[in-house]
């Protein structure tokens, strides 16, 4: 029993197959309620500038001080393209013309699912946001 399942008193709690179901999940014995853990979803996007890249330095864990694409969870009621524009936004405090969609990357391992888009950068503007120490555009 996982430390959770041990404190818990009330709720999902309970890890077992459901009826009708193939795997354990975490079930309420006094009501049946079923907690369903699914992948998170992450959107972002690879942004172009008159041939370069828009990157950003990482001002917080996980990766604090790494570069890398802007990008991040999706947040409920909002669609993929809209998670990868609000993410460039806050990371980069950078308007976005969106192409496509450029991968789609599965990893198991973290339960996530990314979804990336190729976009432009909307008159070469970007700046650090509160989730960034740096922005910068980088040739290939």
């Amino acid at each position: 029993m996982s430390e959770l399942q041990s404190q818990q008193t009330f709720g999902p709690r309970v890890l077992e197959v459901p009826e009708g179901d193939n795997r354990e999940r975490l079930v309420c014995p006094e009501c049946s309620y079923v907690r369903y853990d699914n992948p998170k979803i992450v959107a972002g996007a690879v942004v172009l500038w008159q041939g370069r890249y828009l990157l950003c330095r990482r001002a917080i864990n996980p990766r604090k001080g790494y570069w890398t694409i802007p990008a991040g969870y999706m947040e409920l009621n909002e669609t993929a393209l809209d998670g990868a524009k609000r993410e460039v936004l806050e990371e980069a405090e950078a308007e976005i013309v969106v192409d496509g969609l450029l991968a789609i990357y599965n990893i198991p391992r973290i339960s996530q699912v990314q979804l990336i888009y190729r976009a432009q950068l909307v008159e070469g503007k970007h700046s650090p946001g509160v989730e960034s120490l740096e922005t910068a555009l980088f040739e290939w």
